[in-house]
C-alpha cells in the first residue's frame, strides 16, 4: 500500500476585525462559554463574584488591578469586564476610559459594569458614566442585583 502525501495547503490572511466578528458568530452558535475579566484588588471579592455568576457557566479571567487588566484585554477574547472602583493604582474609571480609547473596537466596545464601596456613590457613578462604562452597581451588590445586571448588558448565549 502507498502512502499517502498531502499536498501544501496555501495560507490565507484573514483581516482581524474579520477574525473576531467570525469568532463571536460562533460562540453564539456553538453555546461556548462567555469570558468575564474580574479586576478587584480582593481575591476573596473575585471568587465571590464568581460564586454569584455561577449560573450563566461563564470561563473567568482574573486581575487585581487596572494595569493588569489592560494586557488581558490586548489578548482578546473578552465579553465582559467587572471592575472595582477603588483599586491601587489605576481606578476603575481610569481603567475604563483607556478600554474606550483602545485602537481595537472589539476591546473598546467591550461591555463594562463597574463596582463600589465608596460612600460618595454619585459621584464615582458620575466617573463612570464618563468614562463610558455600561452599568454601575454599589457593594455590597446581591447575587440577583449583579445577575439582573449582567443579563441587561450581555444577553445569554443560546
Amino acid at each position: 500500500m502507498k502512502a499517502a502525501t498531502l499536498a501544501p495547503v496555501a495560507a490565507i490572511s484573514v483581516p482581524r476585525p474579520a477574525v473576531e466578528s467570525a469568532r463571536q458568530v460562533l460562540k453564539v452558535a456553538t453555546g461556548t462559554s462567555q469570558r468575564v475579566l474580574l479586576i478587584d484588588d480582593s481575591r476573596s471579592i473575585r471568587t465571590l463574584l464568581k460564586i454569584y455568576l455561577m449560573a450563566r457557566n461563564f470561563e473567568y479571567v482574573e486581575a487585581e488591578s487596572g494595569e493588569e487588566a489592560l494586557r488581558l484585554l490586548d489578548q482578546g477574547g473578552i465579553d465582559l469586564v467587572l471592575t472595582d472602583f477603588r483599586m491601587e493604582g489605576m481606578d476603575g474609571a481610569e481603567f475604563a476610559t483607556q478600554v474606550r480609547a483602545n485602537k481595537n473596537m472589539r476591546i473598546a466596545r467591550t461591555p463594562i459594569l463597574m463596582m463600589t464601596g465608596e460612600s460618595n456613590v454619585a459621584e464615582v457613578r458620575s466617573l463612570g458614566q464618563k468614562a463610558g462604562i455600561n452599568a454601575f452597581v454599589r457593594k455590597p451588590v446581591s447575587c440577583a442585583q449583579l445577575m439582573t445586571l449582567v443579563d441587561t448588558i450581555l444577553p445569554r448565549n443560546t
